[in-house]
């Protein structure tokens, strides 16, 4: 049995128009459940959230929780997962519930916006779920065994510390994790534990799924950990797997039992890799969305060619042979093709003429209209997060 502390939140997201009620405590809930593991689940949230998870209780007959009463179902909008999400209400207004209190042999915990709560067993997970002035596990629990799982701005931000050496020390020294798992997105992650290193790597998928692929991680290396006993280093691989698979198919299944083709993306250092946006920007709707876009790319560590930003407005003809040049200096081309946009179109033209690898998105276009990029080195998405994904690993 394991218990999990976290929060229960109605999740929207415009690029796959889908509205969910998950959070990362209860889709760690939701893992185990599916796999057969007892669940005292601990959460915050108000009358819809308790009627919603009874109607779990009756699914899953293994599954407990307590709900802390607060005053809100608090909703994450997504305009796509890569995006930083509005929260509702807002963070500045929420009203704090009573503190959660948690004594097991075995905790998951995930930070929470509306909780505070501590946590005491002897084997405990910790996943603090923020950048911005996350807790410490020292501040709020105790464990025989803890395990930090972070990404590196949580890492940096709770260790005070920019080199990845340095923020592994922290944690197993000062915090006393007996690991810590420090991830980064498509490049994988590493595990450290006592005087070891082990990368994790990540694993191509079809599609992206992202929103809930970290609370999936977690929760399936808690799986492996606590219930299956197995070594550190196996449950990172199989978390791995086992998260690919929530990516590509939305699906909560234990690594172990499935026979499917995990390809490794090999992670080769992109800093000096280029990718170049060919998309309109005329109206407000094309310049937020190019912006987005662009910022996802720089969050990955690569550099970006985007006309608008690099080059800016204006109908002289140098500013046209400035785009081409940006296009035969970049590594690979990510196209928007809504509205079908000429200038779009001879971009991208001149890229399979250049025979570039070419990421194509849209919505809204019919399959005949995109036709003639289909011969050359081009992928088409209609998701945006799929779609961003695949330029990394196409590098």
């Amino acid at each position: 049995m394991i218990s999990v502390i976290g929060g229960t939140y109605r999740e929207i997201n415009y690029d796959d128009i889908s509205m969910d009620i998950y959070g990362s405590g209860f889709r760690c809930c939701k893992f185990l459940l599916e796999n057969n593991c007892a669940v005292n689940y601990f959460t915050s949230g108000n009358d819809e959230v308790v009627n919603y998870l009874k109607e779990n209780v009756k699914v899953y007959t293994n599954f407990k929780f307590e709900c802390t009463k607060s005053d809100n179902l608090i909703t994450f909008k997504y305009s796509f997962a890569l995006d930083n999400p509005n929260i509702y209400p807002s963070i500045l207004s929420l009203k704090r519930t009573e503190n959660i209190q948690v004594i097991n042999e075995n905790i998951i915990c995930y930070g929470m916006l509306e909780s505070e709560f501590t946590a005491n067993g002897k084997k405990v997970i910790y996943d603090p779920q923020t950048p911005i002035k996350p807790k410490k596990f020292s501040e709020i629990g105790k464990a025989e065994q803890l395990i930090y799982i972070v990404n590196l701005n949580e890492a940096k931000a709770i260790s005070s510390c920019n080199d990845i050496e340095d923020m592994k020390n922290y944690f197993l020294n000062e915090e006393k994790a007996f690991a810590v798992i420090i991830k980064n997105g498509p490049f994988g992650a590493k595990l450290f534990y006592k005087d070891s290193v082990f990368h994790i790597p990540s694993f191509v998928t079809k599609n992206i799924n992202k929103i809930g692929s970290g609370d999936v991680f977690t929760s399936s290396f808690g799986y492996y950990w606590m219930i299956k006993n197995l070594p550190l280093e196996d449950c990172a691989i199989l978390a791995s797997k086992t998260t690919s698979l929530y990516c590509d198919k939305k699906v909560y299944i234990d690594s172990l039992e499935f026979d499917y083709d995990f390809i490794e993306f090999d992670g080769n250092d992109l800093k000096n890799k280029q990718v170049y946006i060919a998309a309109p920007f005329f109206s407000i709707a094309e310049l937020i969305l190019i912006d987005k876009i662009r910022d996802a790319f720089l969050e990955f560590g690569i550099k970006v060619f985007s006309p608008f930003h690099d080059i800016g407005l204006g109908n002289d003809e140098s500013i046209a042979v400035k785009d081409l040049e940006g296009i035969k200096n970049s590594d690979i081309i990510f196209c928007v093709f809504d509205n079908l946009d000429s200038g779009t179109l001879i971009e991208s033209g001149f890229s399979l003429a250049m025979n570039k690898k070419i990421i194509c998105y849209h919505r809204t276009c019919e399959d005949s209209e995109l036709l003639m990029l289909k011969p050359g080195k081009a992928k088409i998405f209609q998701n945006l997060t799929t779609a961003i994904y695949h330029t990394i690993w196409n590098l």
